[in-house]
């Protein structure tokens, strides 16, 4: 008959289950002048949502530019479109421009650069009254 293994006393960190840690996620935007900058990453299009109705929802701010980079191209897509498809209600969103092309960024050894396909979407939104 075999016999059951006994767990070993002196492992504690066995024992001890962490929880996993969630990763914190800070949208990287910036504000220049009357045009509001959201830099889209890899991350849920959800994420990038509060940013632009703050934006958007601000007198001052005529437009915000979604920036893309590389595999991140679809996500400003994505995002883009699903914000004017979800919030039909509180804002009138159109797409103004959107500038496609190449540019240069400095590798991570800082030794040269290498070129890279980016997107910049241009959105502006007018709001909506809700009436009760």
């Amino acid at each position: 008959m075999p016999q059951k293994k006994k767990p070993a006393k002196g492992n504690k960190t066995e024992a001890k289950k962490s929880k996993p840690s969630k990763r914190r996620f800070r949208v990287n935007k910036k504000l220049d002048g009357k045009i509001g900058t959201i830099f889209i990453g890899s991350e849920d299009p959800f994420l990038y949502f509060p940013d632009m109705m703050s934006y958007l929802g601000r007198e001052e701010i005529e437009c915000v530019k979604l920036k893309a980079r590389g595999k991140s191209i679809s996500n400003a897509v994505n995002v883009a479109e699903q914000f004017k498809n979800r919030f039909k209600k509180e804002f009138d969103t159109k797409v103004d421009n959107v500038d496609i092309g190449t540019e240069d960024v400095p590798r991570k050894d800082k030794k040269g650069t290498f070129r890279m396909s980016f997107i910049e979407i241009s959105v502006s939104a007018e709001s909506k009254e809700v009436n009760d």
